[in-house]
């Protein structure tokens, strides 16, 4: 019964993990998009640090749903 509910409870953590995971690789790509094609936050961050960020959070980003689909998919496997 103890053991139920531990493996129950793990597989929830699991879960919340992964939604975590996939909400903040949302998040590092749609601020990669805001600094590289809009002017939004264009009178606090300009020139080529703003490139620099917007390119870095981008592959940051990619990066980080490449590790949520694997971890994702090996779990499945």
């Amino acid at each position: 019964m103890q053991q139920q509910q531990k493996n129950r409870s793990m597989k929830q953590q699991g879960q919340l993990s992964c939604i975590f995971e996939c909400v903040m690789s949302l998040f590092y790509l749609v601020f990669s998009v805001i600094f590289l094609f809009t002017d939004l936050f264009l009178d606090t961050v300009y020139g080529t640090v703003r490139l620099l960020v917007g390119i870095l959070l981008g592959i940051y980003g990619i990066f980080r749903v490449y590790r949520a689909l694997r971890k994702l998919f090996s779990k499945e496997a």
